[in-house]
């Protein structure tokens, strides 16, 4: 069993009620955020919560107020570390709910290896805070990545450019100059997207932002992955 916030009180649930709530699975308007807990501490917590507002605002949603403490009281009730921490909210009728839970999560340092999966997304920075529960496109290009044996998909958009991974945002090195796809690439505005870009320059590392093709991603000196849960990981390219 484990302990979930769910409007306002904690409840146990068993495996197969947070598997129905998996977005992608489940289907709602609203947003969602997924965070690392560690010894009892939901990392990036106010950087989450910030962008699940904007999401929130941009959908025309309103939602009871969630506070840090409310995170770290989940993850703390579970016992459970490393974490990965969910926060949903979502519209069912006439109400809005909110549920956060806490699961186990191994941390791995391993080399991502990942395919290119072509998508109907939009070239368009409208979403780019908003991590829609409309996960379709994303959980389906991450099955088919899986079952054909790779880590991940990176995912082409309407134009043919990588965007991002079904689950992270992607960074190339070229020369000594780091890239990342605009948002108007159809990319979310990752808080480890963020994170990294801020670090980079602060090192004096020129970043830029660019559209990615696959012969360019191809060229490239290294590339790697980001999210909260990864954090930044190395990625082989397969085939297709």
């Amino acid at each position: 069993m484990k302990i979930i916030y769910l409007d306002g009180k904690y409840h146990n649930v068993n495996d197969q009620v947070l598997e129905a709530m998996t977005p992608g699975f489940f289907k709602a308007r609203g947003v969602f955020e997924t965070m690392l807990g560690l010894d009892g501490v939901v990392l990036d917590a106010e950087a989450h919560l910030k962008r699940l507002k904007a999401g929130l605002k941009t959908l025309k949603l309103r939602a009871p107020a969630v506070d840090v403490h409310v995170l770290n009281q989940v993850l703390r009730r579970n016992r459970v570390s490393p974490a990965r921490v969910r926060l949903m909210v979502w519209q069912a009728g006439c109400h809005v709910h909110v549920m956060a839970a806490a699961l186990p999560y191994k941390i791995s340092d391993k080399v991502y290896r990942v395919c290119l999966v072509k998508t109907d997304r939009p070239a368009s920075a409208r979403m780019a805070n908003v991590k829609s529960l409309d996960y379709a496109l994303f959980a389906d290009a991450y099955a088919k990545a899986r079952a054909q044996g790779f880590d991940e998909a990176l995912l082409l958009n309407a134009k043919g450019h990588i965007f991002e991974a079904s689950r992270a945002n992607i960074f190339w090195l070229k020369q000594g100059v780091l890239y990342t796809p605009p948002l108007s690439s159809g990319c979310l505005n990752g808080i480890t997207r963020q994170q990294v870009i801020r670090q980079a320059r602060l090192l004096k590392v020129s970043v830029h932002e660019k559209h990615l093709t696959p012969a360019m991603l191809k060229a490239a000196d290294a590339a790697f992955l980001t999210n909260s849960l990864i954090g930044l990981q190395s990625i082989s390219i397969g085939r297709h």
